[in-house]
């Protein structure tokens, strides 16, 4: 993991390195690198590409690499404003290069993630650290740096809410994470007070929709806060559900 965090810290690139590997070492961590424009993630993922430490190994990592480099539409990101790219270092730790259209500096990037302990990164362009977390011993809280926590509306909350996974993953690895959970709940409970004031079939049913899943999630929430166990089956239940929202 040094090794390969000493080597990319060497890239001149407007772009930064951040995600678990800021933290203390974990079996599983990996390295994320957000760039900032189009030209530091081409030039980024050509110079991985011809350093034998980091290979492509999956199947639709090799995909994505041929069609950004060998086709000017750009499919992914015209589509979804983001393409990431990801490589293996040494055959053991996953490096992953992402470009959202709308990031273009470290505090852009480090202001769209939902947990406080992860907001560090490391800028590749002026050698600076820039941190946001709140540095409360063996906790995590959510990212009050993040603007979509404060008013979310029903079109939204689904993409806030789909990082609950990473809640019980910082669990298992010792951080408490009951803050961002019960901003969760916080976040579903206001989407029941909601009132649609279109005249608009389609927003009715959206309200309905997200109202009747977010009654769900409230009760596998408080499970969760009250015992911090959840198997499989129910962790891919409030995947499903959330995706409903």
């Amino acid at each position: 993991m040094n090794n390969a965090i000493s080597y990319l810290k060497e890239q001149d690139i407007n772009g930064c390195i951040t995600g678990s590997c800021m933290l203390k070492y974990f079996e599983g961590a990996d390295v994320d690198i957000f760039t900032y424009d189009e030209a530091a993630f081409t030039k980024l993922i050509f110079t991985l590409y011809y350093n034998p430490m980091f290979l492509l190994i999956e199947p639709m990592e090799k995909w994505k690499f041929e069609d950004w480099t060998t086709n000017p539409y750009k499919g992914s990101l015209k589509k979804l404003g983001l393409i990431s790219i990801k490589f293996k270092y040494n055959m053991s730790i996953d490096v992953n290069i992402v470009f959202k259209e709308k990031n273009h500096t470290i505090f852009d990037v480090l202001s769209t993630f939902d947990m406080d302990i992860i907001s560090i990164g490391y800028d590749l362009k002026t050698k600076k650290t820039l941190d946001l977390s709140e540095h409360i011993e063996g906790k995590a809280t959510w990212n009050k740096w993040n603007k979509s926590f404060y008013n979310p509306n029903i079109w939204a909350v689904s993409r806030i809410l789909r990082q609950f996974e990473r809640v019980v993953k910082y669990y298992n690895r010792g951080y408490n994470t009951d803050e961002i959970t019960l901003k969760y709940k916080e976040i579903l409970q206001s989407m029941l007070d909601y009132e649609n004031i279109f005249s608009s079939i389609k927003v009715n049913e959206k309200v309905e929709s997200v109202k009747t899943n977010s009654k769900i999630l409230i009760k596998i929430l408080d499970k969760w806060l009250e015992t911090h166990l959840l198997t499989e089956e129910e962790l891919e239940l409030i995947k499903a559900t959330i995706k409903l929202l």
